[in-house]
């Protein structure tokens, strides 16, 4: 039963985040330099709330600083090359 409350709120905490992104993306600035702070601001939480999920549901070591910095580098830098998203929905 634990593990399906883990994998269960694992998910609604990516699923909050996938939302938070989507709001905060067309916002942030067209600087790559910009784009990659932010999201690697977000990232580093992102990483210490799923690893409480995990250690208290799973049973997973605990994440130091370092380890959560590591992980949250390449989606960091994933998103800051990618394209500016459109505001306008009649573009193809």
């Amino acid at each position: 039963m634990l593990y399906i409350f883990g994998v269960v709120t694992t998910s609604v905490i990516v699923l909050g985040f996938v939302f938070i992104l989507s709001k905060i993306m067309p916002r942030i600035p067209q600087s790559k330099v910009c784009r990659f702070a932010v999201l690697f601001v977000l990232w580093v939480p992102l990483n210490f709330v799923i690893n409480y999920v995990n250690v208290r549901t799973f049973g997973y070591h605990e994440m130091s600083w370092t380890e959560s910095f590591i992980i949250a580098l390449p989606p960091a830098i994933w998103g800051t090359f990618l394209p500016p998203q459109s505001h306008n929905t009649n573009t193809p």
